[in-house]
């Protein structure tokens, strides 16, 4: 395996995943390119995730806008536009609220909550002005709006090892 393989490897190792289903490790990161580009909302999964996720073309499903190439990755570190993974953990396991999408409250203090009602993935959000990811105290689950919440644009990701 090359040398800039073992360290993407290693990088992810320090990475706590999101688990989108059970067994199905998706690594919601942060990714400096090669020209020096820093990407905050990244999904990096093996290729056999992304079969899991996608279907039998695998990343390939995806929009070609949307990928990115890991010969073009340098570094990956934690996004600091991410939803905890214990919080975003919670919300994959309680499972979809309807069809295809998850409702929940992000709590940031008694005095302020966040409604969102999300399809597909839920690492990666916008948050109110002035909060962070890190202000998140609890997930009430199953609660929201029936509107859509703005999400934050990602790519994805596929490494192999």
């Amino acid at each position: 395996m090359p040398k800039e393989s073992m360290n993407l490897l290693r990088e992810l190792e320090a990475i706590e995943p999101s688990e989108f289903e059970p067994g199905t490790r998706i690594y919601p990161c942060s990714a400096l390119l090669n020209d020096g580009t820093v990407l905050e909302c990244v999904y990096f999964v093996s290729a056999d995730t992304a079969k899991r996720l996608f279907g039998p073309a695998g990343i390939e499903a995806v929009s070609e806008r949307l990928r990115i190439p890991v010969e073009q990755v340098a570094n990956v570190g934690v996004s600091p536009a991410r939803l905890p993974a214990r919080f975003a953990n919670q919300i994959y396991q309680a499972g979809e609220t309807h069809y295809g999408c998850y409702m929940f409250t992000l709590v940031f203090s008694r005095w302020r909550r966040e409604k969102y009602s999300q399809g597909g993935f839920i690492d990666f959000l916008s948050f109110p002005r002035g909060r962070r990811p890190c202000d998140v105290k609890e997930v009430l689950l199953r609660t929201g709006p029936i509107r859509a919440s703005r999400v934050k644009e990602y790519r994805w990701c596929v490494y192999s090892g």
